[in-house]
């Protein structure tokens, strides 16, 4: 069964509430960058403190020393998972992977709100996203990362060709799909062999968060 990433995309104050609230559940807690930037360390630490992993989503993107002085800080932080874009390149890449000694980096592939008018616009040489994630997973295994975001369509694919664990956001019960173009439900995310599924808006916008989170697991037990 996958694990279930509830993403904190909300204020400070309802984050640490929604944490924990949801704290006696098997969850992993996002903090992303408004959340970081609104609550600082403080916030973080206090999250970490519930007993809980922390993925912090921050999709680095930048010259090596500031990727590699980024994550050391997550590492201070205490940060369970830290992410940064593949496309950044190999030489960044690498050096974040030889930094890191406990945090799990996470390498961004394509977002999932990005379909394949987005390579048109960039003009990036693949027939597709997919073709492109596989790409881009094959270098973040190269480079030494723990793992990759796609969507739960290449999830398969990854698997074979690079073995990495695979976080899998925009993952939907039945609410619309909003910015998210390529979408799941839980129980197809972890059917295709997701390591990690995340799921935001339908947990945070829930008058029972809690009910929410229960009932994925259910769903995913099933």
């Amino acid at each position: 069964m996958p694990k279930i990433c509830v993403a904190l995309d909300v204020g400070p104050d309802l984050a640490l509430r929604l944490a924990e609230e949801l704290a006696a559940k098997p969850v992993v807690f996002k903090v992303g960058p408004s959340l970081l930037v609104r609550g600082g360390p403080t916030l973080v630490r206090r999250i970490k403190d519930l007993g809980r992993e922390v993925f912090l989503d921050l999709k680095l993107h930048d010259i090596p020393n500031t990727v590699v002085e980024a994550v050391l800080a997550a590492e201070e932080l205490g940060a369970d998972y830290l992410t940064l874009h593949t496309l950044a390149g190999p030489e960044v890449l690498e050096k974040a992977s030889r930094t890191a000694s406990k945090v799990r980096l996470i390498g961004v592939t394509m977002l999932t709100s990005h379909g394949d008018d987005y390579l048109s616009l960039m003009r990036i040489g693949f027939g597709s996203v997919e073709e492109a994630v596989i790409y881009l997973s094959k270098i973040a295994r190269d480079c030494g990362l723990f793992g990759v975001v796609c969507s739960a369509k290449e999830v398969r694919q990854v698997k074979a060709s690079t073995g990495l664990f695979t976080v899998v956001p925009g993952v939907r019960i039945g609410g619309p799909s909003e910015d998210q173009r390529r979408v799941s439900s839980p129980e197809e995310a972890a059917r295709l062999g997701a390591d990690m599924i995340v799921m935001g808006r339908e947990i945070y916008r829930s008058e029972d968060p809690l009910r929410v989170v229960g009932d994925v697991l259910e769903r995913l037990r099933t």
